[in-house]
């Protein structure tokens, strides 16, 4: 029996001392972080990536017009004409220091989520994608667009919704005027320009062979990985002509599959298959590691014991040779003659075993811990397994197989696993047909009270790297929820995190108030919840305009909402409320319009006179010590004279609380 489905505990990877620390933790999590970044699974700037590659299809400038005088469009199209894509472009065009995006996930997928109009954050840019949707989600937001569309005109926010192909009865009369019909862009002009970013010259259309022009009429997907294959083949061949890698990259997507079919059919015994589905995994591996692989996989079929003794079976290389899997030129490591075949012979086992994806799952995951593999061989190995597996829905078995590598189950994951664990998490979160479950997944670890310290970082890191920049709502919600229940964290800390993302953007820190004051309202609030709140109220970001009509600290909403958690807090935490009023009074006496701070410091206190008095006297003391400005201190017991009915009286700030009457 093969023993690398055993591996557990602080293993020993390579040469030196062991060190299972935050930092290398954190190291491991940020090279993960840039391998996949210069893979293309993280996009350095998504938005901004696609803007370089982006070809507008027919229609795209009338839907820019209707977007910019109506605040709302429908987008409509045949399946692969780009309509997600001109979606997010037209949002970006309207991208500025004070919006924010927002994407309506679950809403786009259940019925059973309510797309409530108080959802639309000021200036929002908004995406509704339901080419996924079922005809009861769709039913359900067509009967909600109406009150969406008057909050889109009250907040001035804009919204894009992206309908199925045969959606465009969907709406009343009134909304089919803002429908847009997408025409999908030539195919040679958006391979022209993916080539073009990877400083490859893609010939005139006239000069291209037939079938590849025949394969640039399909969905714009696809032509987008003909575009990386043709990269691929001009990293490994950068002698060969133009033409010869166009012809490599299609052959690899057109014809491959057919010749893995034949010769899966010509060895029919299972070690031999064994043997192929391994090597076409561990592609680029050694020969030793192959072997094992597929040793694994015979132990969990079971089907060891119908083979004769292993000293009476052909030599592991004797069978590579049988089975044209070839050495490279150095005889280190094993793979296929053909350009790409080790993926169609993937695609061929995965799409035609459906019984035995789960065996696939586990020989996948068990092989991360073979000693056989390198660290660049086990990368392979996690993007080979994510693409196969998440294309034919094992998207519990991926689950499962990232607990195990992060080792949330046995609590005792060295760091050196857990960058594989991030990885396979990375993609799954990329995935637009299982994007939610893993997002889910995330959530699930954040209202994990005996999360790991390691698992705690990796959260943090997923969700300010990869979460935040589509989903950033969720990204808050999970980090709000692992804050509450950090213990002895791992820097970045969630509450770092969620502290940076909401002084990071405008429309961020409107969302962040909004949940805290619900949290509070609705009494589902932990006791750690005052000091996040404080912590996330820098007053100077409250006092920032950032180029916007006026500060969020004047918009009413807002207001309302910064006056009930500044009354929580100060009902329940009075060690921490007073130190952070102080806070406030030093950004009020810099400010060129104090009252937005100080009226809400009142109206917070104003339900209590005990509390008023506080305020009153808080302000007074503060006023006396370095930094302290008595202008401010007189300012705020005005407002709180105001705020009793008192008429307006002349203050001195007195020296004591017995002279702190007027």
């Amino acid at each position: 029996m093969t023993d690398i489905d055993e591996v557990y505990g602080h293993v020993h990877t390579g040469s030196g001392d062991q060190f299972i620390e935050p930092k290398v933790v954190m190291n491991f999590l940020r090279e993960t972080t840039e391998y996949m970044r210069e893979s293309g699974v993280i996009s350095r700037n998504d938005l901004g990536w696609l803007k370089r590659l982006f070809v507008p299809p027919q229609g795209f400038g009338l839907a820019r017009e209707r977007l910019s005088d109506t605040r709302a469009v429908l987008l409509h199209g045949p399946v692969g004409s780009g309509r997600r894509s001109a979606a997010k472009m037209l949002l970006h065009e309207l991208s500025d220091e004070t919006s924010s995006f927002a994407e309506f996930t679950e809403e786009a997928l259940s019925a059973e989520v309510k797309l409530f109009p108080d959802k639309v954050g000021y200036g929002q840019r908004l995406l509704l994608d339901l080419t996924r949707g079922d005809p009861d989600t769709l039913s359900a937001r067509r009967r909600e667009l109406p009150a969406l569309r008057a909050a889109l005109d009250e907040q001035k926010a804009r919204l894009v919704v992206v309908l199925p192909y045969d959606g465009k009865d969907w709406a009343d009369e009134e909304l089919a005027r803002q429908f847009v019909e997408m025409a999908r862009p030539s195919g040679h002009v958006v391979l022209r320009r993916h080539l073009e970013e990877a400083g490859i010259a893609l010939p005139e259309e006239e000069e291209l062979a037939p079938e590849l022009l025949q394969y640039l009429t399909g969905p714009l997907r696809d032509i987008a990985k003909l575009a990386s294959l043709v990269v691929r083949v001009e990293k490994d061949h950068p002698d060969w002509w133009v033409s010869e890698w166009l012809q490599a990259a299609l052959a690899a997507v057109t014809e491959r599959r057919e010749e893995a079919a034949k010769q899966v059919a010509r060895y029919s015994e299972a070690r031999q298959r064994a043997v192929l589905f391994a090597a076409a995994m561990c592609c680029e591996a050694s020969a030793d590691a192959v072997f094992f692989v597929a040793q694994n996989l015979m132990e969990l079929l079971g089907l060891t014991d119908r083979e004769k003794p292993r000293l009476e079976q052909r030599g592991h290389r004797s069978q590579l040779e049988d089975l044209e899997v070839r050495p490279d030129q150095h005889g280190e490591r094993v793979g296929f003659r053909s350009f790409a075949y080790d993926r169609a012979l993937r695609s061929h086992f995965w799409e035609n075993y459906p019984d035995l994806r789960p065996w696939f799952c586990k020989c996948s995951e068990n092989a991360v811990f073979s000693a056989w593999l390198s660290r660049r061989d086990r990368r392979n190995l996690v993007d080979r397994y994510l693409e196969h597996g998440l294309n034919t829905g094992c998207v519990e078995g991926i689950i499962q197989t990232i607990n195990r590598w992060s080792d949330t189950e046995r609590n005792s994951s060295p760091a050196y696993w857990i960058q594989f664990a991030d990885q396979a998490l990375v993609i799954g979160l990329n995935d637009r047909r299982y994007g939610t479950r893993f997002r889910r997944l995330v959530y699930d670890w954040s209202c994990d009270e005996n999360l790991t310290a390691p698992v705690g970082q990796l959260l943090v890191h997923v969700c300010t790297e990869v979460i935040a920049p589509e989903f950033p709502e969720q990204a808050m919600v999970r980090l709000h929820q692992r804050a509450r229940r950090e213990v002895d964290p791992a820097e970045p800390t969630a509450r770092q995190a969620l502290r940076g993302l909401a002084l990071a953007d405008r429309g961020m820190l409107r969302r962040v108030i909004h949940r805290f004051a619900t949290e509070f309202r609705e009494l589902r609030w932990w006791k750690v919840d005052p000091d996040l709140f404080a912590e996330m109220l820098d007053p100077w970001c409250l006092l920032d305009d950032g180029g916007a009509t006026k500060p969020l600290a004047a918009e009413s909403v807002v207001r309302s909402e910064l006056v009930l958690s500044w009354r929580t807090m100060m009902d329940n935490r009075p060690d921490l409320t007073w130190s952070t009023v102080r806070w406030w009074l030093e950004a009020a006496g810099r400010s060129w319009n104090p009252d937005l701070l100080l009226w809400v410091l009142v109206e917070a206190a104003g339900h209590e006179i005990e509390a008023l008095g506080k305020l009153h006297v808080t302000a007074r003391d503060w006023s006396q010590v370095s930094g302290g400005a008595p202008g401010v201190a007189a300012r705020l017991t005005r407002l709180i004279d105001s705020y009793q009915g008192i008429d307006d009286v002349d203050y001195t700030v007195a020296s004591s609380a017995e002279e702190a009457s007027p």
